[in-house]
């Protein structure tokens, strides 16, 4: 389920909206698995991930231009400040 789109991203300008339920990746049924591996495939051949979304009662595919494969954010502390107080 498709928590947050942020606006003005990638995901959001093709159509990708808070509620969707992403269905199939590549036209295989999803699994986070198969999503990492077509991130990492599109960043190699530059095609399209291809997804297929529920809507309330539709389905719609979306293709989405993205090229930059999986990312992982973390923080990082800054060690030039203090931590907070136990």
């Amino acid at each position: 389920m498709v928590e947050d789109a942020i606006e003005d991203g990638i995901a959001a300008r093709n159509g990708i909206a808070p509620g969707m339920k992403i269905v199939a990746v590549n036209e295989r049924k999803y699994t986070q698995e198969f999503l990492l591996a077509a991130l990492r495939e599109a960043r190699k051949s530059h095609q399209p991930i291809q997804l297929l979304v529920e809507n309330t009662d539709y389905y719609r595919t979306i293709s989405l231009p993205y090229f930059d494969g999986p990312r992982h954010p973390h923080l990082l502390r800054d060690s030039g400040k203090a931590g907070p107080v136990e």
